[in-house]
């Protein structure tokens, strides 16, 4: 394998031993039932002041109070289509494969050779370089999680150039 990264349509098959499997994806501390909980709850309350301002004849209020649960279910619609975002790292004697799946569905797979990979936290990803071309990963992980990740890759590379598990 070549130190150029390879981008391919799909991930080659694999028979060999893994250093490191690795599947990164976004936090999110909402689950999609406590949205539903606080979406309702706060539609409840949104409706008693509604009616509030209704019986006082002040009907454009009524209007925008509508709008703010309208705003609130779109922000958290676009929040979680944003957490389908996945990137998996694999690394074996012969190969470092990235694969990500984005936001709106689509899969691209990379892989460059372990001997000419080197990583490295810069800024707010891990960065893997080879032959002058870089390749970010986990940008949506927590800087400690950044740095345990780029470690574990670290060692894992240097177990596959020792062709040792």
């Amino acid at each position: 394998m070549t130190p150029h990264w390879e981008r391919t349509e799909t991930p080659p098959a694999h028979g060999g031993p893994f250093y490191m499997r690795a599947t990164l994806t976004p936090h999110r501390s909402l689950s999609r039932r406590a949205f539903t909980i606080v979406l309702v709850g706060f539609a409840v309350i949104d409706a008693a002041v509604t009616g509030f301002f209704l019986s006082q004849r002040a009907w454009p209020v009524a209007i925008f109070l509508v709008l703010d649960v309208l705003a609130l279910w779109l922000a958290f619609r676009i929040n979680y289509r944003d957490a389908r975002v996945e990137e998996r790292v694999e690394v074996a004697a012969d190969r470092l494969l990235v694969s990500r799946l984005d936001k709106r569905g689509r899969h691209a797979h990379w892989m460059v050779s372990p001997l000419w990979a080197r990583v490295g936290a810069v800024g707010g990803a891990v960065q893997i370089a080879s032959a002058g071309r870089a390749l970010r990963v986990g940008a949506f992980l927590s800087p400690e999680e950044r740095s345990a990740f780029a470690a574990a890759l670290a060692a894992a590379l240097a177990k596959a150039r020792a062709g040792r598990g």
